[in-house]
This record gives structure tokens, sequence and C-alpha cells, in this order.
């Protein structure tokens, strides 16, 4: 009885060690999610994009938020087609399947209610400009670009601040205009990140997006990190290799929310991670299956002004929308 006893208590006694370990190390398994100790950002699922049919089953496609008009546009390259959804997440407008908008890439839309659509033309890369009607009215051209962008061939384009960000996720280059395609600036991210001429070859950027205050984020699926570059071009990076919480499998989209934290896509781990704002992790979420707040492959992401996150996945399973929720410490609380 007492060896028992004694092996009992050594039991409980490796368990707290274990315990104040892991807990010391910042990260537990809480409800199905692995999270940083006193993580502030709670995560729910909230619905998929739908239209009358039921959840469309979308595979790799942009997405791009209209917060004015509380529209969610989704850019279909496969399908060459382009679906507006409203805020509750059902299909109200679809246009360019005709094919009278080329080859699309992405989608933005201006304060005046006209929508943007980068596009392929053969060789060129136009922007049109449409009306709510998905018609096009004109054509915004690139202009006053430097010679080292000379083959720049984007594929991405936000609409940030009345300023375009352009990227060729290829190359790794931003090109940011006015909105009537003048060059303000432009970065190349080869030369930032200091890649060798040799290693280039391969080297793509996963995922892009920009936040509020100008600060562009990408991913780098060979370099399993991601990174936040400001208007001025101070360049800063984060991640870590691996299939443990908290670290890359093969990093994909990424975005920003309002309170500086940072959401990056795992497509091999399937998991969306979330950082704050100094790059420290607080959890992540998904994990493949089926369940509705299970994710495979997820993709592309994009935050709205009303905490709600967009993830785009493979294998049909469509837009997934989780709302994001920001605990209030305890010590606010009361």
């Amino acid at each position: 009885m007492q060896n028992k006893k004694n092996k009992l208590s050594a039991l409980a006694g490796l368990t707290q060690t274990v315990l104040t370990i892991v807990f010391l190390a910042g990260i537990v398994f809480v409800n199905g999610f692995w999270t940083e100790a006193k993580a502030s950002i709670e995560i729910s699922f909230a619905y998929s994009l739908s239209n009358f049919s039921g959840p469309i089953p979308y595979n790799w496609v942009n997405l791009f938020v209209d917060e004015p008009r509380n529209e969610i546009y989704v850019v279909d390259p496969q399908e060459r087609e382009i679906r507006v959804f409203n805020a509750n997440g059902m299909e109200v407008f679809t246009f360019g399947d005709d094919g009278s908008l080329g080859a699309v890439f992405d989608v933005a839309v201006e304060k005046n209610g006209d929508i943007l659509v980068l596009s392929k033309d053969n060789s060129s890369f136009p922007i049109l400009r449409c009306n709510f009607r998905g018609e096009v009215i004109g054509k915004i051209t690139l202009s006053d670009f430097p010679s080292w962008l000379s083959d720049f061939s984007p594929t991405r384009m936000i609409c940030r601040n009345e300023l375009l960000y352009l990227m060729d996720v290829v190359s790794m280059k931003i090109a940011v205009t006015s909105m009537d395609g003048l060059f303000k600036n432009g970065y190349d991210l080869m030369s930032l990140l200091e890649i060798p001429p040799d290693k280039m070859f391969g080297t793509e950027a996963g995922g892009f997006n920009v936040d509020g205050n100008g600060n562009m984020l990408f991913t780098v699926p060979v370099l399993f990190s991601a990174y936040t570059l400001s208007p001025e071009g101070e360049l800063k990076g984060f991640g870590t290799p691996g299939s443990a919480p908290g670290r890359f499998g093969v990093v994909g989209g990424i975005a920003a929310d309002e309170s500086g934290n940072i959401f990056v896509a795992d497509r091999l781990r399937s998991v969306v991670l979330i950082f704050d704002s100094q790059f420290k992790f607080q959890k992540e979420f998904g994990y493949r299956g089926s369940l509705p707040d299970n994710l495979i492959s997820p993709t592309n992401l994009v935050i709205d002004g009303k905490d709600k996150l967009y993830v785009s996945q493979f294998r049909s399973r469509g837009i997934s929308v989780f709302k994001i929720s920001h605990a209030v410490p305890e010590h606010q609380a009361n």
C-alpha cells in the first residue's frame, strides 16, 4: 500500500512538473486549440460563403473586402469570374463569367464604387475599371515605372489608403501606384531578403496583404517565414520551420487585424496561426478534418472591419468565415 502511494505521489509530482514546464514554455492545449498561456483572442466558426444551393465549393481563389459597402468579392481565376457576397455570406451578384474580363487575378473597389479588376491580356496585365454591374468602362495604365520593373507581371492587387499595391509573386517585386496607375514606390523583395541568384528560381511569395498603416505583409514558403515591410522599407521577419504549434510548414496567406495581430495560413498543417504585433505566437486553429471549424490547406486570408476572418481552402472546401473576439483581461474586467 505504501509503495502504491509513493508511486501515485511520484506520478502526481511528475505531472505537475510537466505542466509547469509546458506553462512556462507558454503553450498549452485548451478545448482543441494550441495556444500560448493567457492568449486574449478567441476564434469561432461563423459560416461559409454560399448561394441558394449551399456553400460554394471554391478551391484556390483571391478575396477582397469592400468595407464601406459590407461586401466580399471572390476572384476565381480558374472560372474567370468574380462573385460578390453580402455581409451574411450570401451571393448577390456574379460577373466576368462571359469572358469579357479576360483571365482575372484580383479585384479591388474604389471609394466611388467602381470595381478594379487585375487581369491578363496576352503579355500585358491591364487593370480594368468596371461599373457596379461589372461592365468595363475604362482601363488604368501603369506609368512612370523604373527600368528594374520592366518585366513586372503582377498577379496580386491590394487597394489601401487610396493607393494600389501590385505584386509579382514570382519575381517578388512590389509596385505602389496612385489610383490612376502612376508609380509611387517599389520594392525588390529578393534584394531585401538577400536571396543569392542561384536560389532565386523557386523562391516565390506565398501570401500578400497590406494593413491599415500601409505595412506590406508577405510569406515565403521555401524560407518558412512571414515578413512585414514598412513603407520606408524596414523589413522584419519571423517564423521557425516545424510541425509543432507555432511553427511553419508551408506558409500561405497572411493578414493583420486592427489590433496588429498577424494571421498566417499554413497549407501543410491546415491551420491558421496567430501572432501578436511583436511576432509572439498566440494560438492556432483549424486542423485538417470535416467539421465546420476544420480547415483543408488554407490559402488566402482577409479580415474585414468587423473582426471577421475569411479563409479560402483547397479540395473544394470553399471559404470559411470565422469571428475574431478579443477577450478582456481579468484585471480590466474587474
